[in-house]
């Protein structure tokens, strides 16, 4: 009789690779998770137990619905529904609160060839989106301090006619408060009533005018507390703020030209997109010198294409060189003097729109003029 040697029993061959991804995991504070179409659960992978909210075995079968918060399981459901429909990577950047605060993730959603479903690898970016805040809010004040002097024009302006009205109210007043005393030889002037109602219409005028100035800086300054994807932005209105802002910077080097279609709203910070085509803005007067409004342009275009929201600014200033071109949205670099700038507006600019799945792209001829175009999907 022969005998025969059992052979071992072969793994299963996602085993070593479940392994190695475990191994790597391991070596890193990143997650894995793979759903199906319907945002069930297939499998999570982690290098420590200790990271994921439950263990393992509890996640597999369940709906995404029922472990994430409402606004994230509903984004992360669409991000699985677009890479299925489209077989392309996506990237978004969502928050949660737990213990010690809140904490802000990114998922990087794809397709796995020969596995039915997407996989989402997960990362914790709270130290990265820490110093990113940072850096947002120091590029909002350098803006507002290339505002200031304007900013206080647009201010002082009003102001002044205010307390003009309010000195001609109170004469008026005290001149009928004397006619209906009796004081002899005076009467009540039916034309000084008018007149003050028609200053106090002005001077009415004119607070709204500052309040809309004091609201516009309040908005593109304010710090945000919005989760990424819970916002949607009217991009008109975050184009309207910018324009109102700049426009001190404006009036004496260009013409404003603005056109604009009905679009509808997309995801994402409408004060961070003000922010983006302020910079934008700024940059357009920058390359214009004093003294010839009449003979430039600076151009604001919003319209809807191909499912996008397009805003286009154009100006007819010095242009940019090729060689600088290709590295102007490199943080810190700049062609201005020592001093003047930080070289990070354009880069910032940059981040803000590929967070929110845009594009920002440029178009320039030195001696004729630069376009920036950004492109931001509606869905």
């Amino acid at each position: 009789m022969c005998a025969f040697e059992v052979p071992p029993p072969v793994p299963h061959p996602l085993e070593p690779a479940e392994e190695l991804l475990q191994v790597v995991l391991g070596l890193t504070d990143s997650l894995v998770f793979e759903f199906d179409a319907e945002g069930r659960y297939l499998s999570a992978w982690a290098g420590s137990e200790a990271l994921l909210a439950a263990p393992r075995e509890a996640f597999l079968g369940r709906h995404i619905s029922e472990v994430m918060d409402p606004a994230t399981a509903a984004r992360t459901l669409e991000s699985i529904q677009r890479v299925l429909a489209r077989g392309e990577p996506e990237r978004f950047e969502y928050s949660l609160e737990l213990e010690g605060g809140r904490r802000w993730f990114s998922a990087d959603a794809m397709r796995v060839p020969q596995r039915p479903g997407v996989a989402f690898l997960v990362r914790d970016i709270t130290r990265q989106k820490t110093l990113e805040l940072s850096l947002l809010q120091a590029d909002r004040l350098a803006a507002l301090g290339t505002l200031a002097a304007g900013v206080a024009h647009e201010v002082s302006n009003p102001l002044g006619y205010i307390s003009s009205n309010l000195n001609f109210i109170e004469e008026g007043l005290a001149e009928v408060r004397q006619a209906l005393a009796g004081a002899p030889g005076l009467a009540p002037q039916a034309l000084t009533l008018e007149e003050c109602a028609e200053a106090l219409t002005e001077a009415r005028q004119g607070t709204t005018r500052i309040r809309n100035v004091v609201g516009d800086l309040k908005t593109f300054s304010r710090g945000e507390d919005t989760r990424p994807g819970e916002e949607r932005a009217d991009v008109r209105r975050a184009l309207e703020m910018s324009l109102n802002m700049a426009m001190p910077e404006l009036r004496h080097r260009a013409r404003v030209v603005w056109r604009a279609e009905e679009v509808p709203p997309v995801r994402g910070s409408e004060s961070r997109l003000g922010q983006v085509f302020l910079n934008l803005l700024l940059n357009a007067a920058q390359a214009i010198s004093e003294g010839a409004p009449g003979e430039n342009t600076v151009e604001a275009h919003l319209r809807a294409e191909d499912g996008k929201v397009v805003v286009e600014i154009r100006d007819t200033g010095h242009g940019i060189p090729p060689e600088n071109l290709k590295r102007i949205f490199e943080p810190f670099f700049t062609t201005r003097p020592a001093g003047v700038g930080t070289g990070l507006g354009l880069a910032i600019c940059h981040s803000i729109i590929i967070a929110m799945r845009g594009e920002l792209t440029v178009e320039s001829t030195v001696g004729k003029g630069t376009c920036f175009r950004v492109r931001l999907p509606t869905d």
